[in-house]
């Protein structure tokens, strides 16, 4: 039997050269989205795809034959950074190239890719494969994300976030050399009422008038940031003394008060400025920041519109104040506090005609203190509110209590600045009347004429509401500088108490008396009341009755007494006379 012929095994296929060159060809001619570029060892163009015709605009037989450096900005290319590229690609096998590159109308977009070596079968190295795409939209939203996170959007500085990342290395750096480093920490004053007065659209554009002139005046290695609202930082680098920063500092104090043209108003403001410095004040950031925050919180405190170094006092001022600030808290939650009450007498009448209830504290460490210095650090620490609306229910139950006794009389109790911002201040306070058993007309409400410019448009819209309600509001206060004589026809007010610093001169000194004049004078025309607090001598009374106020309050009258005193003095109802003394028992 024949064997049967072994059927033969197919051969394998392969490709021969064209089907090779015709398939890479494909390959580059459908890679649209990619640029790939071969180059010989010199760095000439030696091949160019459809890709690379399509980011770059160059046609093949435009660019062939180039260098590839032409394909760089002319700062790479200054920089030496195409042969750079090539050589780091030969000695390691690739380049990584993320950068902006250049098309052939001269536009830029950002190519990232690569560079690899391209080898003969023998080994030598033959030329270079570089290889990218236009990421340019997705280099522009990491960008503007990367801005977005570092910088504010309102003034285009540095924001809190980059300034906390510079400020670590520059303190880095100066504890490594034997510089310093300054930081100012500046504020603008007045911001609030400027904001509020004139709109928060004067306010942004008051801020980055702001920003402008700051920039103009610090040097080109100083850092400048906003940190939010009107609060912003200056971190000069390299000093060779605590002092350098001195020019600085009186630059910025005085391009900063000198006037602001916004909107066809002139804007006056002024700077405060906190200095610390590095190492001498602190070593670490945060702590550098908090001392400068001191430094600043002293010189707001001592009027404004100034600068001041850290000290060692200050720290141990604000070890003082933090344990006071929890000794408030304290007294807040037992209660430790009492009223005492100093009446206004009518002056036609002679009789007391309202009385006005005064915070008193009965902790062991804060009745050291003078009382406006418990409120300033109730207001501090939001805890007003709070001890406002106990005065206000002790005194209205008290005032109660005195009509049950048959002594009519006003009671008076005085508002802070977060009060009047609260917009359901006004059914708290008809709640309170209600359950003490008193009419609206039974209560006086006090604002300073600070706070009330220092609240917002919504604090005139709460007082408004007081009124309409039958509450009689009072601007106390009146004469600190924030109100003008003409801006007393739209404050929502029924009375006005002059400031008692502002009566110190009188009856002695004419321009005083001018002035107490003409504030009487628009007061009455407006229909509005006015007393004079403050009253120490019977020369001061005299001239407030002469010239028509209608209410006196002061110690020669009577100083501030206790309930029971309160009780016997309405009992009494003291005649008033130019040479008799209204007085306590």
């Amino acid at each position: 039997m024949t064997p049967a012929h072994p059927i033969a095994k197919p051969r394998r296929r392969t490709a021969n050269s064209m089907t090779k060159i015709g398939l890479l060809k494909a390959i580059l001619t459908s890679a649209t989205d990619y640029a790939i570029i071969t180059m010989n060892n010199e760095g000439i163009i030696t091949s160019w795809n459809t890709g690379a015709q399509r980011i770059l605009e160059y046609q093949e037989e435009e660019i062939i034959g180039e260098s590839g450096g032409v394909l760089f900005t002319a700062e790479d290319q200054a920089k030496g950074i195409p042969q750079e590229e090539l050589e780091t690609a030969r000695l390691t096998g690739r380049a990584y190239d993320n950068r902006w590159h250049v098309r052939k109308d001269g536009s830029k977009f950002w190519g990232d890719g690569t560079v690899t070596p391209i080898y003969h079968d023998n080994g030598a190295q033959i030329g270079f494969l570089k290889i990218m795409y236009d990421c340019t939209e997705r280099k522009q939203i990491e960008s503007e994300m990367i801005r977005l996170a570092n910088f504010d959007a309102l003034t285009g500085l540095a924001n809190r976030s980059y300034f906390q990342n510079r400020l670590s290395e520059m303190v880095s750096a100066t504890l490594r050399s034997s510089q310093h480093v300054v930081l100012l920490l500046i504020d603008l004053d007045n911001f609030k009422q400027i904001n509020d007065s004139m709109g928060h659209h004067v306010g942004d554009l008051l801020l980055q008038q702001t920003a402008q002139r700051m920039r103009r005046a610090i040097r080109d290695t100083d850092f400048l940031a906003r940190l939010g609202g009107d609060e912003f930082v200056v971190i000069q680098p390299n000093a060779l003394s605590p002092q350098s920063a001195g020019s600085l500092i009186n630059k910025l104090l005085d391009t900063l008060s000198r006037p602001f043209h916004i909107d066809g108003h002139e804007v006056r403001t002024s700077a405060s400025i906190g200095v610390a410095v590095c190492p001498q004040d602190a070593k670490e950031p945060n702590r550098l920041l908090n001392k400068a925050d001191l430094a600043l919180y002293r010189v707001k405190n001592e009027g404004r519109g100034g600068f001041s170094y850290f000290t060692e006092q200050m720290d141990a001022e604000a070890h003082k104040r933090h344990l006071n600030l929890s000794e408030l808290r304290r007294a807040v939650k037992n209660h430790a506090f009492w009223l005492e009450y100093q009446p206004e007498i009518d002056v036609g009448s002679k009789r007391i005609v309202s009385i006005e209830a005064l915070l008193r504290c009965s902790n062991p460490t804060l009745r050291a203190y003078p009382i406006t210095e418990v409120i300033k650090l109730g207001e501090e620490t939001g805890l007003m509110p709070e001890i406002g609306l106990w005065v206000l229910s002790e005194a209205c139950a008290q005032s109660r209590r005195w009509q049950n006794a048959g002594l009519p009389v006003k009671i008076s109790v005085n508002l802070s600045p977060r009060e009047l911002i609260d917009l359901k201040i006004a059914t708290v306070i008809l709640a309170i009347l209600d359950r003490s058993g008193l009419t609206p007309r039974n209560l006086e409400v006090e604002i300073t004429e600070q706070h009330m410019f220092q609240a917002n448009g919504q604090g005139i819209k709460v007082l408004e509401e007081l009124r309409n309600r039958g509450i009689i509001v009072v601007l106390d206060d009146f004469g600190t500088g924030y109100a003008s004589l003409s801006s007393l026809r739209r404050l929502p007010v029924n009375r006005l108490k002059l400031d008692r610093a502002s009566l110190k001169e009188i009856p002695h000194d004419p321009h005083s008396c001018a002035i107490a004049k003409a504030v009487i004078a628009m007061a009455h025309t407006l229909n509005i009341e006015v007393v004079a607090e403050g009253i120490e001598s019977a020369e001061q009374a005299d001239f407030f009755r002469r010239e028509g106020c209608n209410a006196l309050q002061g110690n020669f009258l009577s100083r501030p007494l206790a309930t029971d005193d309160m009780t016997l003095l309405l009992q009494q109802q003291f005649s008033l006379s130019s040479t008799e003394k209204f007085a306590a028992p």
